[in-house]
């Protein structure tokens, strides 16, 4: 068994701002999960012969109870940054990133229908604010990069080996594998403008159904629950 915890803050430039002004996109890295644990285990039962327990089994019951092996590998991590913007961003200013300004807690950790708390009005005017967001003065930039995390990531793969003694040459081991195998939704990162919702003219909601803040895919790299299947000889 092995299992190891990495606690990380990484930071960097966005390329995109940097030949003017290195300070604007400076922040968490994009790929930085600031809480990272995992655990990986390979235990093989102590049944059948030469083994703790049923040493001395008959060749029928050492097929059936010895030779087996579980093996598992987890995953646990934070969620990535990102950073909130708002509508209106392209009338304040011609270049630069589109971020609105932090003035109180965004919560975070709701579902997909709704991850992180969005702005309740639209960001109409030049120092508007609506929740925890306030729309910065024309030709100047929000609060910093990525300053909001999205959806923890877990994941558990776990394998089931069957080992058979053929004869003292010829060896075989059937293998049961099983990729997320408690079929764990992660979460990919949530539509990130906090007012796009709004009409733009009216202030009025578009629908009744509101869209900022929601998830619509999983995490890049994920997957749902996979199996798969395999017969090794060795001779």
């Amino acid at each position: 068994m092995i299992a190891h915890y990495t606690w990380s803050k990484s930071l960097d430039h966005d390329a995109g701002y940097y030949a003017i002004d290195p300070r604007v996109n400076y922040g968490p890295d994009d790929f930085n999960r600031k809480h990272v644990f995992v655990l990986s285990e390979v235990y093989e039962l102590p049944f059948g012969r030469g083994k703790q327990f049923m040493s001395s089994a008959n060749r029928g019951l050492d097929a059936i109870f010895g030779g087996w092996q579980v093996n598992s590998v987890t995953s646990w991590e934070s969620g990535l940054p990102f950073s909130p913007q708002y509508q209106l961003c392209s009338a304040d200013r011609d270049t630069g990133p589109c971020r609105a300004i932090l003035v109180g807690d965004v919560s975070t950790g709701g579902s997909r229908h709704g991850f992180f708390g969005v702005s309740p009005a639209l960001l109409g005017a030049n120092g508007a604010v609506s929740g925890p967001y306030l729309r910065p003065q024309k030709e100047q930039f929000g609060s910093g990069r990525n300053s909001v995390f999205g959806p923890h990531f877990f994941n558990t793969d776990l394998s089931v080996f069957k080992n058979f003694t053929i004869t003292e040459r010829i060896r075989t081991q059937f293998r049961a594998e099983a990729f997320n195998v408690f079929n764990h939704v992660n979460l990919g990162q949530p539509s990130n403008c906090v007012d796009c919702d709004f009409d733009s003219k009216t202030g009025l909601l578009k629908s009744a159904t509101r869209s900022d803040g929601t998830i619509t895919s999983i995490a890049s790299n994920a997957l749902m629950r996979q199996f798969q299947f395999a017969l090794r000889v060795t001779f």
